[in-house]
């Protein structure tokens, strides 16, 4: 037999087909590691075990509420299909001594010749009332001598259709026993004595299959310090050229009278062309780039900034103060549309200079594709901007000094190296380039020590002078007439409106983006698309004379780039748009935001899309429409309408969530966490990474050990998803 290792695909275990690896990859299951880092997100409890006869009947003649309970008891009849129901279910009782219940199971025949009238029985689900009489629908059944005192913490997974808690344990069983040897640790043994760790193997094993809720709390503490070490001292390794010293040049001369008249003339011009004072958070943060740019170290510092909080100037200042010395920037966009905004932008800014800004895209024609990349290669062309297609290797550079990322996570590390890593020197040093990274998507303190740890960090808070409050408003969707009156009257007083929804049409949502399955009521197939919205505006007498259009993320990028520029231009009234615009649009005159299916989405990102209102003068509205009445949905409508700070908001949306899956874990870096929670285990982050780093720099036979550990468990856990992003 071939030898199984924790790098294989999945498929190499027995069971898993080509069906369900399609159904795993859903989940980020490719590699048997995978599976076996996927713990449970809860675990049912059935070591309570109660009797039908303490279920309390007394007045309930219909109740579906549902009432949890684990029972033993004997299969009083042989199990029949009731033929005059129309789904022919399959229906038994079984009796405890103390009562007796009414088993009803659909779909599944195979129970008839598993379980006959005198057998014993463990069972575990809801209790409703139906008529009077108690019934359970589709328990949990097993033969009591089968189930064993330590099999009653039951694992409950995240899942996709098709896909079983059931199914992800016998695989996660198998996986292992065939490769649980090759698990490392990369916790300090100080730490790991002290807190009475285990070896990797047997916690995984407890996490997956614990005899107590005390196992898996401490499975999943010791899972959560080696899934921080990862992160923390991993992501450093990754990034960092493994502690090769890396040297830049020094973009901006320091001294008395080391700029001439004439450079500071043309800086002096392009200030002038801004029309308007920078914030002191701006100025701020445009002084520590300016002092970064100086040095020859190279810069590697992160801009926070809320949405509409003018970071982007502070991006494009620092890029013409690098034309001026003679270098070239680069500011890498993820869109076309976005890349294009920030062109016209600094476009204007540079007027004057004596220098152009060129864009590239991947829809450039060809003929201006040349053309271009002959001036980035001579030189001429010192301000760039682009989207992945300045990431290609036919691309050249002639001194190239400064690269601006915006939203770094749209671009996958090793590409990024394409454009920050110039060459060797002969002293074994690496000539780089300054890297700047923004995001308007603030991160939580917590994330963002762990993610961006070796960063500087710059935060713009303040928002410039005119910006106009937004207000924002819970609706349900049974208030369309109430909606539509709105939107009605912005629109005849020259005004735009962004329509937000959570899928393209009933089966697609957008590639990339913060969709929650599975929340509101009714299902997926309750939620509204953009072709169900766009057929409804049509359809309505007093909105239909408005020009709308539809925006998603796999348009053509020049069906993408004409819809904005028409939206942008007035041409279009009513944008219904997946969240394709929730990253950089601008459009002074959009002042109604409707966003359908709100609970949809988390705080984060219903925070960037409502960031694309309020940046002309008047007045505006973000409408939350959705009927879901669940708690956490409940809880994020009223902290958008009571909070416009995308800092507290973000700080709430890691606390809501639970382990890994803020949308900065996916969005700034790293893929989903499984064990940790960086919003709970903040203590357990700097603890660990502390120790880790302590050893590594002391050196040591220790060291060694968890240097390597390190490297090899990020290899299977991060590193190929990284690429992926």
């Amino acid at each position: 037999m071939t030898a199984v290792h924790l790098s294989n695909p999945v498929t190499d275990l027995y069971g898993v087909g080509p069906s369900a690896e399609e159904k795993l990859a859903k989940l980020d299951i490719y590699t048997i590691y995978d599976l076996i880092a996927f713990i449970p997100w809860r675990y049912d409890d059935w070591s309570k075990v109660g009797t039908i006869g303490s279920f309390d009947m007394t007045d309930r003649i219909d109740d579906n509420t549902g009432y949890d309970l684990s029972f033993r008891g004997t299969i009083m009849t042989n199990p029949s299909v009731n033929i005059t129901s129309r789904k022919k279910p399959l229906t038994f009782f079984v009796s405890d001594g103390t009562g007796r219940i009414k088993l009803t199971f659909f779909n599944s025949p195979y129970l008839s010749g598993k379980f006959s009238a005198g057998d014993e029985c463990f069972i575990h689900g809801q209790v409703t009332i139906f008529k009077g009489q108690m019934q359970m629908v589709n328990p949990y059944i097993e033969k009591a001598e089968k189930i064993t005192d330590d099999a009653l913490v039951r694992p409950v997974y995240h899942l996709t259709a098709g896909l079983t808690s059931n199914n992800i344990s016998k695989w996660v069983a198998t996986a292992i026993k065939l490769c649980g040897d090759e698990l490392l640790s990369c916790i300090p043994k100080s730490i790991a004595e002290q807190k009475g760790f285990v070896s990797p193997k047997e916690a995984y094993m407890m996490a997956h299959f614990p005899a107590s809720l005390e196992d898996a709390r401490r499975a999943r503490e010791q899972l959560a310090y080696e899934e921080l070490i990862l992160l923390g001292i991993g992501m450093k390794l990754y990034s960092s050229g493994h502690g090769i010293k890396e040297v830049a040049e020094q973009v901006i001369p320091s001294g008395p009278n080391a700029i001439s008249r004439d450079l500071a003339a043309k800086w002096n011009q392009i200030k002038s062309n801004l029309g308007f004072a920078l914030t002191a958070d701006q100025t701020a943060a445009f002084r520590d780039v300016q002092t970064d740019l100086m040095s020859t170290t190279p810069m590697n510092r992160l801009i926070q900034g809320d949405v509409g909080s003018g970071k982007t100037m502070v991006a494009a200042l620092s890029m013409m103060i690098t034309a001026l010395m003679g270098k070239q920037a680069v500011l890498l966009a993820p869109t076309s549309v976005l890349a294009t905004q920030h062109y016209k932008t600094i476009s204007k800014l540079m007027q004057g200079s004596g220098m152009e800004p060129v864009l590239l895209l991947g829809k450039t024609k060809a003929s201006e594709k040349t053309e271009i990349k002959d001036k980035i290669r001579s030189g001429e062309a010192r301000v760039i901007i682009g989207t992945h297609a300045l990431l290609t290797d036919d691309i050249s550079f002639n001194d190239l000094a400064l690269v601006i990322a915006d939203e770094q996570h749209r671009f996958g590390v090793k590409q990024r190296e394409k454009l920050l890593f110039k060459d060797e020197g002969p002293d074994g040093t690496i000539k780089s380039v300054h890297n700047l990274v923004m995001t308007a998507t603030p991160i939580p303190r917590t994330l963002a020590m762990v993610i961006y740890g070796d960063m500087a960090t710059s935060v713009i808070r303040e928002k410039p002078k005119g910006r106009q409050e937004i207000t924002t408003w819970f609706v349900n969707s049974k208030k369309s007439k109430a909606i539509e009156e709105m939107m009605s009257v912005k629109l005849a007083a020259g005004e735009q409106v962004y329509i937000v929804c959570a899928k393209i049409d009933k089966d697609e949502t957008e590639a990339g983006s913060d969709y929650l399955v599975g929340e509101p009521v009714g299902g997926d197939d309750s939620v509204t698309s953009v072709f169900d919205m766009k057929k409804q505006i049509n359809s309505m007498s007093n909105l239909s004379q408005y020009k709308s259009a539809v925006l998603y993320g796999s348009m053509k990028e020049k069906d993408k780039l004409e819809t904005m520029e028409r939206f942008i231009a007035g041409d279009i009234k009513i944008l219904i748009s997946t969240t394709v615009i929730e990253v950089g649009v601008d459009n002074p005159n959009a002042n109604v935001m409707i966003i359908m299916d709100a609970d949809r989405f988390g705080l984060s990102t219903l925070h960037q899309l409502r960031g694309r209102i309020g940046r002309g003068d008047k007045k505006s509205y973000c409408l939350l429409v959705s009927e879901s009445r669940s708690e956490l949905a409940l809880s994020r409508m009223k902290m958008m309408c009571e909070s416009s700070d995308g800092f507290e908001l973000a700080e709430k949306d890691l606390d809501l969530r639970g382990p890994g899956d803020f949308y900065g874990t996916r969005q700034h870096g790293i893929p989903t966490l499984r064990a940790a929670n960086l919003y709970t285990d903040m203590k357990i982050a700097t603890e660990a990474t502390e120790a880790v780093n302590r050893i590594i720099e002391a050196g040591g036979e220790e060291a060694e050990r968890l240097n390597e550990s390190i490297k090899k468990m990020f290899e299977l856990r991060f590193a190929r998803k990284m690429e992926q992003l």
